[in-house]
């Protein structure tokens, strides 16, 4: 049965459009920047209550292995700047009654003593799932990226929210590759019969 979920998921994944904008942070393209709470940015908007920062994957001297730390493409969101771990929303077009299915990648900043990174998903202000992730003995080259997912029922305009509940000294959770699509009826059905969460378990090859 969870075989014939993922293959569904899998389909709906490759046959429907991406709903987010800007899921892998690529956008604007401008270099390493710290974003201030209500500040939006690439169609990020930051909730506070400290700053976020797009991080760009590029040689660094005090950031060993940097440029390797994308999951994908050359950008990645930490979860906290200066000051309290701090989340970020984009509000998406959905289709009301609709089954979606949000998957991201999460790391955390490995640069610097080994820490217990947290973060949670919310939809429309409602916590989806939460997801840990140790920062120990990983570096720039091996980030220790793992994909999440979960799925969520569209109203006609839903918050999608990434939120750190843990971190500091400019060190927080990792988020990358952020994708939302529409499940089609069948798929729909076989994940809600199995719970209507799916947390995906692949890795990124090193």
């Amino acid at each position: 049965m969870y075989r014939a979920v993922v293959t569904a998921v899998a389909a709906a994944a490759s046959s429907a459009s991406a709903l987010v904008v800007n899921g892998g942070f690529e956008q604007p393209n401008l270099g390493f920047a710290t974003v201030q709470p209500g500040q939006t940015y690439g169609n990020w908007t930051n909730a506070g209550p400290g700053s976020i920062e797009f991080v760009q994957a590029v040689p660094s001297g005090n950031l060993p292995g940097l440029e390797f730390s994308a999951y994908e493409g050359a950008y990645w969101i930490d979860l906290v700047g200066t000051g309290a771990p701090s989340a970020i929303y984009q509000d998406v077009q959905t289709t009301p009654g609709a089954l979606y299915q949000i998957s991201f990648a999460m790391a955390g900043n490995v640069w610097g003593p080994p820490m217990q990174m947290n973060m949670s998903a919310l939809w429309n202000g409602q916590v989806m799932g939460s997801w840990s992730h140790l920062a120990q003995g990983n570096n720039g080259a091996n980030m220790g990226w793992t994909v999440h997912s979960f799925t969520a029922v569209g109203t006609g305009l839903d918050r999608l929210t990434f939120q750190a509940t843990s971190g500091g000294n400019a060190r927080g959770p990792a988020i990358d590759d952020v994708q939302m699509v529409l499940v089609p009826g069948p798929a729909a059905g076989a994940i809600l019969a199995c719970g209507g969460l799916i947390t995906a378990a692949r890795r990124r090859r090193s």
